[in-house]
């Protein structure tokens, strides 16, 4: 809600003014007209140590993908059982927790009432990808925004426990990676320095593993280093970026992704997984072949599969069906192929995609399930050896001259 300074003038002919709060100024005007008067003008006032708060506030209230996918399993179960698209996004509203998603429902509900429909008021907020407008467009269109609203949230669920099981499967192997750079850190900066002073003072002819150890030691107590490692990260990233944008980077980079080993296979199964269930929910809504893989076109962080894409949309134009030139690109593996063309033959296809990317995505589980079982003690061994190798590079001075004693 805003509050608004208005002039107004009453059915007699005298000129009114005054402030009320109202969620627009639609919204104002219309509240006034009822009320017999004709507005003049209107000016939004604002307190500008509360609007510079709220825009503090703003930067850490960050709306969470939990937090769409919440709000899209609640608007479909409203909708379902009869409630209006207002009434169900003033009930989203008010118990909406984060203030930049409960505006943003509040903006979307003020432009319906302005006579806007769900998909144009929700595409003015990049928070709504075009898949989910696309999908919301789809249901208003067919007269299902129920049952698009549904296969939407159980799309954004699916995604999201991927993801989230990804993340928490590798929170450990994080933890572990992050424990070994802050020790090694530790003893290169306090305890190589205090040994290195030791020796100086003995005069002691030094191992090469342990002068290579001191002169790390010597690196990172060296301000210019870190600068040097600063400006090489920065301008490396800006780089990388840049290379990636580029057609042959992008295409190398996807290339070496999806070829490392173990790695690779997985990151080829999550883009696949993406695109099937993507192209399978948007057909399942009743979104044209050629208008679904336009949209998922860029939604799978893959530029061959992109580019394949393309080249089948181009194909199907000319009259060819989906899974003849999908056989041409060895990023589809068979199987892929093989069930979209009997999904193709049998009227099924929308749910033969949506039941490989729940293959995919168990596939993925389970490689990531085996890889973490053989990271975790790989880590914790290279952990060992790292700081085991330091503390004998230390102490091994101190052996050589014990023997010449």
């Amino acid at each position: 809600m805003a509050t608004f300074n208005y002039r107004a003038r009453d059915r007699s002919g005298q000129v009114l003014s005054g402030s009320l709060e109202a969620s627009s100024e639609d919204t104002l005007v219309t509240s006034l007209r009822e009320k017999g008067l004709l507005v003049l003008d209107i000016k939004k006032t604002r307190d500008e140590k509360a609007a510079g708060l709220k825009r503090n506030i703003s930067i850490f209230d960050r709306i969470r993908t939990r937090d769409l996918v919440v709000f899209t399993r609640q608007f479909s179960t409203l909708i379902s059982s009869g409630m209006s698209l207002i009434e169900s996004l003033v009930v989203l509203e008010n118990q909406t927790t984060s203030e930049k998603f409960r505006n943003i429902i509040s903006q979307v509900r003020v432009d319906i009432e302005s006579g806007h429909s769900l998909s144009e008021a929700m595409d003015k907020h990049r928070l709504f990808s075009r898949l989910y407008i696309s999908l919301i467009r789809a249901g208003e269109t067919g007269g299902v925004l129920d049952q698009s609203m549904d296969n939407l949230a159980t799309f954004l669920e699916k995604d999201e426990k991927v993801r989230l099981q990804v993340r928490n499967k590798t929170a450990y192997p994080k933890f572990v990676l992050g424990f070994a750079v802050v020790i090694t850190l530790v003893i290169i900066i306090f305890l190589v320095p205090t040994f290195k002073d030791i020796y100086d003072d003995l005069g002691v002819q030094l191992p090469a593993m342990t002068r290579a150890v001191i002169w790390v030691g010597d690196l990172f107590t060296n301000i210019f280093f870190y600068l040097i490692v600063i400006i090489i990260a920065v301008g490396g990233r800006f780089l990388f970026r840049w290379y990636r944008r580029t057609p042959n980077g992008a295409r190398t980079i996807d290339t070496i992704r999806i070829n490392i080993p173990k790695m690779g296979d997985i990151i080829k199964k999550m883009a696949l997984s993406r695109f099937a269930r993507y192209l399978g929910t948007l057909m399942a809504a009743g979104v044209p072949i050629l208008s679904a893989l336009d949209i998922v076109r860029g939604v799978t962080d893959n530029v061959l599969i992109d580019n394949a894409i393309s080249e089948i949309k181009e194909n199907i134009r000319k009259g060819e069906n989906i899974s003849t030139p999908m056989a041409q690109y060895s990023i589809f593996p068979p199987m892929m192929v093989q069930m979209t063309a009997v999904g193709e033959k049998t009227g099924t296809l929308d749910t033969n995609l949506v039941k490989l990317s729940d293959f995919y995505d168990a596939e993925v589980e389970n490689s990531i399930e085996i890889m973490l079982t053989i990271l975790e003690p790989m880590m914790l061994l290279v952990v060992a050896l790292l700081v085991g190798t330091i503390v004998i590079s230390m102490y091994l001075p101190l052996f050589n001259v014990y023997q010449a004693m």
